[in-house]
């Protein structure tokens, strides 16, 4: 006799037997000692079909339905695990639908209500009561107690090829009396929170939803509002995509509006979710009690006060996604602690660590949870929660950027706001990785600085990133930050900062080729540095014009800045700036034709940095005395090129690399090697159109069309 018959026996029968409840059941034999009880034939019902109706306009979900095929072949339980209004019982109807032969016994169907507006998810002895009901036991002869019932319900489906689908289950507690002892049956499970237990004990297999990919989501409203209503506005379907954000739920809102007003245009739609501060509301007339914000209270009302604010500052908090030091220095806690939280706030679905480490919340649900923000006080608000956010991110890339960049002028920082953990970074590769994660949060990051009025963190940081945007070739992207950057400090009386800003403003519109903006900077540059008293603002600004008058094309004006630059450099003891100083001064003696006096700069240069170990500048040597090479004769060049672009490869100095690239395909042609020429700008090319480099990539594409027709010739390259 079966284990669940015995507990049957023992738990129920006993307690049940004395008041009838059992008449109806034979003793149909003697099973190794046991009896083995079974509802009398004339009284079977009919197999139970409780499935909802199937969801017309579910679309796209491949990926999901081969997860799911998956989890029900190898262990005959699924967790189908996702944020509220994303489609899960969608995707278990649709597969059930698929896959109803498979079930000849029948389909078991209960919504546990586990997120419900009522606040009251449905008890197991509810559900089981019912379940047994529908299995043909008269409510007189149910178990009065929940083991007893767990154990008739197992006996029940025994050996039967049924399908249990337990809809919006809250924790494990509530859906493990429902689970049946045979491996015949298959259960698939909804909810938002991951119930990890039940993946343990019972060999559960996880079946995560996101958001609707673009063709998925364009597929669901046509088939909702027809591909012809579709057709006619595709701008304005567009925009109601964005809009919903991939959202199942949203979608179906839209819908269900624009099928409801025929006679209103998609177009007018769109405008009324234009506006994010009034989205969720609009989304939200279809249906007040099922709309978007009433699904996501349903989770938010879940947590615990620490959760909840974690959530809201992560909503309020720019950006897409955020790392975990982040969220720890957002929130003031310890990194263990913020990680318990997350491990919480995913666990519900409302927020998704979509990249290891990485954690973002779904567009819709962040309006909600602004909103939810806005209506809930607190002693301090949060603007100290985010300026801990901006500090942690000043204060990690000032760590980075000093990696990168050793040796740049001072920056004095205030010190970070109480709670603030910045990241340890130790080595430049550990640093770009940093900056190449956070980029878009830094852009965001300072955005909101601007927005907040913290202006020394506006310009502070502009300043961490520009060794990375060189380094990379963020050229668009540097010259935004430095004009945000020039907004505050016009008015300001820090003539670092002003002189700061304006020579990196400078830079930046020197490297876009807009020239006679940035001869104007670096001069302010220069005139506000001499306001420091500090050696290191004053050849900072020296060398900034010696740059942009070389880009410009004025290589004894550049040559005069250089030189007064070095002098400044060897003053205050700076040694990588004087190697740089003298990168340049070759550089220019080199255009001049005075090649004696660029061969002992760049000696001197490369002996400096050799001896402070600093690659990045050895390869700028490097490919220096490779253009001084080429300029006489292409015998040495080819070398000095190479080993340059070693360097910068190795150590992802893109933007350079990608200027060696264009100089070693000239040195390969000028030898006649025409394939390796090819192969060189080829990659060239790439890196340009990559940093939005147009002008050079238009040239290494003339080159590369010349090469093709044998008529390229040769440019030894600029010099600055």
């Amino acid at each position: 006799m079966s284990k669940e018959i015995d507990e049957v026996l023992g738990s129920a029968v006993a307690n049940t037997v004395a008041a009838g409840l059992y008449d109806n059941v034979v003793q149909a034999g003697e099973i190794n000692g046991g009896v083995h009880l079974h509802p009398r034939a004339d009284s079977r019902p009919a197999p139970p079909g409780h499935l909802p109706p199937r969801p017309r306009a579910f679309a796209g979900r491949e990926r999901e339905t081969r997860l799911l095929t998956a989890a029900l072949t190898r262990s005959g339980i699924a967790m189908i695990c996702g944020a509220g209004g994303i489609g899960k019982t969608w995707l278990a109807l649709d597969w059930a639908y698929r896959n109803i032969d498979r079930f000849p016994d029948g389909q078991l169907f209960a919504d546990l209500r586990g997120f419900d507006a009522a606040g009251e998810p449905k008890t197991p002895y509810a559900v089981l009561h019912f379940f047994l009901q529908a299995l043909g036991v008269e409510s007189g002869r149910i178990p009065l107690d929940i083991d007893g019932m767990a154990c008739l319900y197992r006996s029940l489906v025994a050996g039967k090829r049924m399908l249990i689908l337990l809809d919006n289950v809250r924790d494990i507690a509530q859906v493990t009396p429902l689970l049946p002892g045979s491996s015949n049956c298959s259960v698939m499970i909804t909810g938002r929170s991951r119930l990890v237990g039940l993946l343990v004990q019972h060999d559960a297999r996880l079946v995560p939803m996101d958001v609707l990919s673009a063709a998925d989501a364009h597929s669901m409203l046509a088939r909702r509002l027809g591909a012809a209503r579709i057709a006619d506005e595709p701008a304005a379907v567009s925009e109601l995509l964005d809009s919903c954000a991939g959202l199942p739920l949203a979608l179906g809102v839209v819908a269900g509006r624009a099928t409801a007003n025929p006679w209103f245009t998609l177009t007018r739609l769109a405008e009324e979710l234009r506006d994010a501060a009034t989205r969720l509301g609009v989304l939200d007339e279809h249906d007040p009690a099922t709309g978007l914000s009433a699904v996501f209270s349903w989770s938010y009302a879940a947590l615990t006060d620490r959760e909840a604010e974690t959530f809201l500052l992560m909503c309020l908090a720019p950006g897409q996604d955020l790392s975990l030091p982040a969220v720890a220095s957002l929130v003031g806690l310890p990194l263990d602690g913020a990680a318990v939280v997350l491990r919480e706030l995913e666990r519900v679905s409302l927020v998704q660590e979509h990249v290891p480490g990485r954690f973002r919340v779904h567009d819709l649900i962040r309006l909600y949870g602004i909103q939810q923000a806005r209506q809930t006080p607190t002693p301090h608000g949060p603007e100290t929660a985010l300026r801990r956010l901006a500090d942690f991110y000043l204060h990690t890339g000032h760590i980075a950027d000093q990696l990168l960049d050793p040796d740049s002028q001072p920056v004095d920082l205030e010190p970070a706001t109480e709670g603030c953990q910045p990241a340890a970074l130790g080595s430049r590769q550990e640093a770009l990785a940093w900056f190449e994660v956070e980029h878009s949060q830094l852009l965001a990051v300072q955005e909101l600085a601007h927005r907040s009025g913290w202006r020394q963190h506006v310009w502070q940081l502009a300043w961490i990133q520009h060794a990375y945007h060189w380094w990379c070739g963020h050229l668009h992207h540097d010259l935004t930050i430095w004009q945000l950057a020039h907004e505050v400090v016009r008015e300001s009386d820090d003539p670092v900062a002003k002189s700061i800003v304006h020579q990196m403003l400078g830079y930046a519109y020197s490297r876009l080729g807009m020239h006679r903006q940035a001869l104007r900077f670096v001069a302010d540059a220069i005139h506000f540095a001499g306001a420091t008293g500090n050696h290191a603002h004053r050849a900072a600004a020296h060398h900034a014009a010696a740059r942009v008058w070389g880009h410009q094309g004025d290589t004894v004006e550049a040559l005069r800045h250089a030189a007064a630059a070095l002098r400044i450099y060897r003053v205050s003891h700076s040694p990588l700036r004087e190697a740089f100083a003298l990168n340049m001064i070759g550089n220019f003696a080199s255009r001049l034709g005075d090649f004696q006096l660029a061969q002992r700069s760049y000696e001197q240069a490369l002996s400096l940095l050799r001896t402070h170990h600093y690659r990045p500048g050895e390869a700028m040597i490097l490919d220096s005395l490779g253009r001084m090479a080429a300029a006489v004769g292409h015998t040495e060049a080819l070398g000095h090129y190479q080993r340059a672009l070693v360097l910068r490869q190795e150590l992802g100095d893109t933007y350079a690399a990608a200027e060696t690239l264009e100089r070693l395909g000239q040195t390969y042609r000028a030898l006649d090697q025409n394939n390796r020429a090819g192969a060189a700008w080829r990659q060239a090319l790439r890196l340009y159109r990559t940093q939005r480099r147009t002008e050079d990539a238009d040239r290494v594409e003339s080159q590369l069309e010349l090469l093709k027709a044998g008529t390229a010739t040769v440019d030894g390259g600029s010099w600055g």
